[in-house]
C-alpha cells in the first residue's frame, strides 16, 4: 500500500480511534487529524485475494497508532466452489466486525480484536485494532484450557438454533467452519474407497447430517488453530472470522484438540473444565448445556468430520484413526455397510437425538 493510501485510509478510520481504545478522544474538535501514515504487508491472503496490511498512523495528539487492515480484492467470477467459499468468507468476516458481532463478542469476555471501519467497495477493506500476545505453535495445557474458555464465551453467548439463525441472518456463515461436506465435494471424492477411510467416505453423509441435527447448535469459530491465537499474560485472543457461523459446538473443540493442543494427554480434564465454563456462561445467559456424554458423543462424530475432510485434503494434527474406527465399528461392527443409507439407519440407530 503506497503511502498516500495509508494515509487516506487511516485519516477515514481515525473517528473510530477513541471508541476502538486506540487514544483517549481528540482535544481540539471531534476528528484526530492524521499527518502521515506508512504501511507494511504482514501476510497474504488464500488465493491471491489481498493482503493483511499493517498501518501506521501518525497524528499530532497522540503519536503514532497502530491497526490492521485486510484489503480483499475478490475475482470478479469465482470458478471454483473453492474460491467462492473463500470469497463468501471475507464477506462473513466484513459481516462479523459491521455487524455488532465483534462488539458482542468483547461484552461476553471474548478477546477479540475491535472494529474500526468497513468499507463494502472494490477492494473490501476491514479496519480492526490488533490484538497483543503470540501464537504458539504447540499449545500447553494452560494455553489449550484458556482456548476452550474462549470459545465457551463464544458458543455460550449464541447458544441455541434461534440465537445461532439470528446471527447467520446478520451476516454470519449457514453452516460454520471451512471443513464442511457442502462445501467439499472434492474432497470426499478422493477418499479411499476401501479400508477405514473407506467406511468413513460411506458414513461422511449421515454424519454430517446428524451434526446439523444436534440439539445444541451455536456459533462456532469455524478456523479455531493456533495461528489463529494469540497468547498474553494467561489470556487468549482469537482472531480471523471468515468461517464463523452456525454448527455444532464440537465442531470447535474437534478442531482446536486435534489440531492446535499439544497435550492430547489432557482431553478429559479439558473437556471438563469447557462443560464447567459453559455451564456457568449459560446460567447467566439461559440455555441447557449438554451433559458430558452428550459432549462426548458430539466430539466423536466432530472427530470423523474432520477426518473425512483430511482423508479427501491431508492429515494433520494429532492422529485421529483410532477415534474414528471406535465410531464406525459402533455404527458397523468393524465391516463395511453396503451404502450411505445404512450407515444412516446406524447414525440414528447409535447417535439418536436427544
Amino acid at each position: 500500500m503506497k503511502p498516500d493510501e495509508a494515509l487516506a485510509l487511516a485519516t477515514r478510520a481515525a473517528p473510530a480511534f477513541a471508541a476502538a481504545e486506540l487514544c483517549e478522544a481528540p482535544i481540539n474538535g471531534p476528528n484526530l487529524v492524521v499527518t502521515s501514515a506508512t504501511s507494511r504487508s504482514v501476510a497474504s491472503l488464500w488465493a491471491g485475494m489481498g493482503s493483511v496490511e499493517e498501518i501506521r498512523a501518525q497524528t499530532a495528539e497522540h503519536g503514532t497508532i497502530t491497526f490492521v487492515a485486510k484489503v480483499i480484492r475478490l475475482p470478479q467470477r469465482c470458478t471454483s466452489v473453492g474460491d467462492q467459499r473463500k470469497a463468501d468468507s471475507y464477506d462473513v468476516e466484513a459481516a462479523f466486525y459491521n455487524d455488532g458481532h465483534a462488539a458482542k463478542l468483547i461484552s461476553a469476555g471474548c478477546r477479540v480484536p475491535r472494529p474500526l471501519i468497513v468499507e463494502r467497495g472494490t477492494p473490501l477493506v476491514i479496519c480492526m485494532t490488533k490484538v497483543p500476545g503470540r501464537a504458539d505453535l504447540s499449545m500447553d495445557e494452560r494455553q489449550t484450557g484458556a482456548a476452550l474458555q474462549w470459545l465457551a464465551r463464544l458458543h455460550a453467548a449464541y447458544w441455541g438454533h434461534a440465537r445461532a439463525d439470528a446471527a447467520v441472518a446478520a451476516g454470519l456463515q449457514p453452516q460454520g467452519s471451512y471443513w464442511y461436506l457442502d462445501t467439499r465435494a472434492d474432497e470426499h471424492s478422493r477418499m479411499p474407497k476401501s479400508g477405514w477411510e473407506g467406511r468413513l467416505r460411506l458414513a461422511a453423509r449421515a454424519i454430517d447430517e446428524r451434526l446439523k441435527a444436534d440439539p445444541f447448535q451455536t456459533v462456532v469459530h469455524g478456523d479455531a488453530k493456533e495461528a489463529n491465537m494469540l497468547f498474553e499474560g494467561g489470556t487468549v485472543g482469537m482472531v480471523d472470522f471468515q468461517y464463523c457461523g452456525k454448527a455444532c459446538f464440537a465442531k470447535d473443540l474437534a478442531y482446536c484438540l486435534c489440531c492446535a493442543s499439544g497435550v492430547p494427554e489432557a482431553e478429559e480434564r479439558l473437556l471438563q473444565h469447557y462443560l464447567a465454563d459453559l455451564t456457568a456462561q449459560l446460567s447467566a445467559l439461559g440455555g441447557q448445556p449438554p451433559a458430558l456424554p452428550q459432549l462426548q458423543d458430539a466430539l466423536a462424530l466432530a472427530y470423523c468430520d474432520l477426518g473425512r475432510w483430511m482423508s479427501g485434503w491431508g492429515w494433520w494434527g494429532h492422529d485421529l484413526r483410532e477415534r474414528i474406527i471406535r465410531v464406525l465399528d459402533r455404527l458397523d461392527g468393524g465391516k463395511a455397510l453396503p451404502n450411505e443409507e445404512a450407515y444412516s439407519s446406524a447414525v440414528r440407530r447409535e447417535f439418536p437425538i436427544p
